[in-house]
């Protein structure tokens, strides 16, 4: 009788020691997700995008927990350090990330449709250029911050090939300015050309903030690859697939939710990105 309630007594403490184990096995995984601010506020960027994320970590059986940071920086270095389990990136953040970090890509974002986008320069209303960049020598050039892919990094890049330093090569030339005040400046005619690129200036358009005529694109980078989503190194491989999945495959309804001008996400690789590490290399902009 004693051995039977002994054995009874070592199976119960053995059960009840157990039970945690058990209940952490059974726990759903919480990913953390990072993302900058897209919309005017942190506030308006959680409420524009927390439904999309808490979709996706629903679907494959995970609890979300969702941080709006300060700045894409913030993002990166959140990912890149391992503080987050997930973000969604702009291309050339990406790449820093991805070369300092490991950050491994999962999702392109789809914008009108399609997987890229291009760089623009565009000049004020009423500027005469026949030839571009020839006829522009002399001309003021506003750019945007140098840690922007399209406002800075690719045209640079771009006038560096044909044989022409920027800074020397536009009078004045000038860094820093948010895409919104570059487009302004030359409506404005505050400046002669200003970079950008098309999803904004087109959101421009479609939103009332300026006329398709009010300037004019007088060059446009090859294609470039859109936004992204990421994960962080060492995130479990099979938990990145279902994400994947689960973002490739959100109903037409689903995909409404999104702001404009984005319109759903495809799976992808590090290889379209590439390009962007070569320019940044070329420019010793990335070691």
């Amino acid at each position: 009788m004693m051995t039977t309630r002994r054995k009874f007594l070592m199976a119960t403490a053995a059960a009840t020691l157990a039970a945690p184990a058990i209940l952490r096995a059974q726990a759903k995984p919480l990913i953390r997700v990072g993302l900058a601010p897209s919309q005017p506020t942190q506030a308006e960027t959680r409420k524009v995008w927390e439904p999309i994320y808490k979709i996706v970590c629903d679907r494959v059986g995970a609890d979300l927990h969702l941080t709006v940071a300060n700045d894409w920086a913030g993002v990166s270095i959140a990912i890149s350090s391992g503080q987050i389990d997930m973000a969604q990136m702009g291309p050339w953040g990406f790449v820093l990330a991805k070369v300092n970090g490991g950050v491994e890509v999962i999702n392109m974002m789809l914008v009108d449709g399609k997987p890229y986008y291009k760089g623009l320069i565009v000049a004020r209303p009423g500027l005469k250029i026949d030839k571009f960049p020839q006829d522009a020598k002399g001309l003021s050039m506003q750019m945007l911050d140098t840690g922007s892919t399209t406002g800075w990094m690719v045209p640079t890049h771009f006038f560096r090939s044909q044989g022409i330093e920027p800074k020397q090569f536009f009078k004045p030339y000038a860094e820093g300015a948010s895409a919104a005040a570059a487009q302004m400046a030359t409506i404005n005619g505050q400046v002669d050309l200003a970079t950008g690129w098309d999803i904004h200036r087109n959101t421009m358009i479609r939103n009332g903030q300026m006329a398709k005529n009010a300037n004019k694109v007088v060059w446009e980078s090859a294609p470039l690859p859109n936004e992204c989503i990421v994960v962080r190194k060492g995130f479990e491989a099979a938990l990145a697939t279902k994400i994947q999945t689960a973002f490739n495959t959100l109903t037409a309804d689903e995909v409404k939710l999104l702001p404009p001008p984005y319109t759903g996400f495809v799976s992808t690789t590090y290889e379209p990105y590439g390009v962007l590490e070569k320019m940044g290399r070329d420019l010793n902009v990335l070691k």
